[in-house]
């Protein structure tokens, strides 16, 4: 029994040797990571690079789109990143690109899928006022500072009213700034999120991937894969500790999803509550990460959404507030 308990663990860290090496620069001579990086491949497989490409010179990204399954982005320039978070029916998934001045590149939460728990999977784990857990985004909204951003009005879908939708979309990004919850935790965060108007302009994104940084914040509703709820991209500015982000683009999809500002209304059926999904949103823009829906699924920023015509997620809960407030303590 001795001898096949060592063998066992000899195995396990051979194992954990060869994934370890797969994601270090050491790996970046594998034939595997140079094939990833092929010119003639036009998008990169995340699964397939290191954790951090300290040769750029072997894996050229500029104007390439990085992708982790169901996500991604274009690469960034030097100096500036890019969070891109896809959030379903069924789940969610991110992927952040870190582009340093040296040109080396910074993956983080790749492969981590959300498991996908069913469609109106409903909310478990400790109740909101009481579930401390958070994920911190490493990137924030500069302290007193503003993201000014538009609405692409014309873009509403039929199924809801333009003003309607537009003060749904306003009243979540003041829950996130303002910290506004049923814990009465007080405002944490001391940056701002400011409308200024509507915009012909669509969001930056095309199908799972965020696209160029063009320096706008826009929130606007267009096509996207089935059963996709809304993808979010974030840029920003390489920081020494958070990045600082400058721009925040979401898509809300309008393509086989049907939403609702008035989700407990008795005509409601199976409607998605608008604020409740930009709550969840604005969490992101302001550099929330997810938490396991798995034991904290009564949390803003878990990967699921509770379900439809339900309000759920327009509260923070105690986790969420928390790590919004330890970004600027």
């Amino acid at each position: 029994m001795r001898r096949l308990l060592a063998s066992g663990l000899a195995l396990a860290l051979a194992v954990l040797a060869v994934t370890t090496l797969a994601r270090t620069p050491a790996a970046q001579t594998a034939d595997g990571v140079l094939e990833a990086c092929g010119p003639g491949k036009q998008e990169i497989d995340a699964r397939a690079l290191p954790a951090a490409v300290v040769n750029p010179g072997r894996c050229p990204v500029a104007g390439r789109e990085i992708e982790d399954g169901g996500v991604g982005s274009v690469a960034p320039p030097r100096g500036e990143s890019v969070h891109a978070e896809v959030l379903t029916t069924t789940g969610a998934e991110e992927l952040e690109i870190r582009r340093r001045e040296d040109g080396t590149i910074e993956l983080e939460s790749v492969g981590d899928d959300a498991e996908a728990a069913g469609d109106f999977a409903r909310a478990g784990g400790p109740g909101e006022c009481s579930d401390t857990e958070y994920t911190d985004g490493e990137r924030r909204v500069p302290e007193d500072s503003a993201l000014r951003y538009e609405i692409n009005r014309a873009s509403t879908p039929s199924e809801l009213r333009i003003g309607d939708a537009v003060s749904a979309i306003r009243r979540a990004g003041a829950r996130v700034v303002n910290t506004k919850s049923r814990c009465r935790m007080g405002d944490r965060v001391p940056a701002g999120l400011v409308y200024e108007g509507k915009t012909g302009q669509g969001a930056n994104v095309d199908g799972f991937n965020c696209k160029n940084n063009d320096e706008n914040s826009v929130v606007a509703f267009g096509d996207l894969p089935s059963g996709v709820l809304a993808v979010t991209c974030n840029w920003g500015i390489v920081g020494p500790g958070y990045d600082e982000t400058v721009a925040s683009d979401i898509k809300v999809n309008k393509q086989g999803v049907r939403w609702t500002t008035a989700p407990s209304s008795r005509s409601c059926r199976g409607m998605w509550d608008l604020e409740g999904v930009m709550t969840h949103e604005r969490g992101h823009t302001f550099g929330l990460g997810h938490v396991a829906e798995s034991g904290h699924g009564n949390l803003t920023m878990s990967t699921n959404i509770n379900g439809t015509c339900q309000m759920a997620e327009r509260s923070l809960g105690r986790g969420d507030v928390f790590g919004l407030g330890n970004k600027y303590r």
